[in-house]
């Protein structure tokens, strides 16, 4: 079955909101900080907002004409002198999420390339994602894409 990626168009947003419930659910399991799906509308909505603020854009995929997944990526840029000029400027993951019933498809790995690509063609050399280090699922298929560990964000909870 082949996976065909597109732009989100309005219609798709009652499908972006489940699959942002289905994140948001397994999330809430591995990370007591984390809302569950109850919050996947109005964060669905804020990230679209920081997205379409950052030039970015929704992509959804599509297998047998369903949306089985998205990615939300956005343009951003290192603020001060610690990183050279040249790789400064990189594109940005916000959320990734398939359909449960869609994994093991190839659905997260072409939405993945689909914004490889995209960034590539506005001239970025650089993409990011943060994910949850608990995530160890999404670890594997992001390291299995070639990416590695850039920063570590260390919390401590009291």
């Amino acid at each position: 079955m082949s996976v065909v990626i597109r732009q989100a168009v309005a219609s798709d947003k009652s499908a972006l909101i489940r699959l942002m419930a289905v994140l948001h659910e397994f999330e809430s399991h591995i990370e007591k900080n984390r809302a569950d799906g109850s919050a996947a509308e109005t964060h669905l909505d804020w990230v679209m907002g920081e997205i379409e603020r950052n030039g970015g854009i929704i992509l959804v995929a599509e297998l047998s004409g369903n949306v089985a997944g998205f990615v939300g990526y956005s343009f951003e840029e290192d603020p001060g002198t610690f990183v050279r000029p040249e790789y400064r400027r990189h594109a940005m993951i916000w959320d990734l999420c398939v359909a449960e019933d869609a994994r093991g498809q190839g659905v997260g790995r072409a939405l993945l390339t689909a914004a490889e690509d995209a960034a590539r063609q506005a001239g970025i050399a650089e993409i990011r994602l943060y994910v949850l280090a608990q995530n160890h699922r999404a670890r594997r298929i992001y390291e299995e894409a070639g990416f590695r560990d850039y920063e570590r964000l260390l919390s401590k909870r009291f």
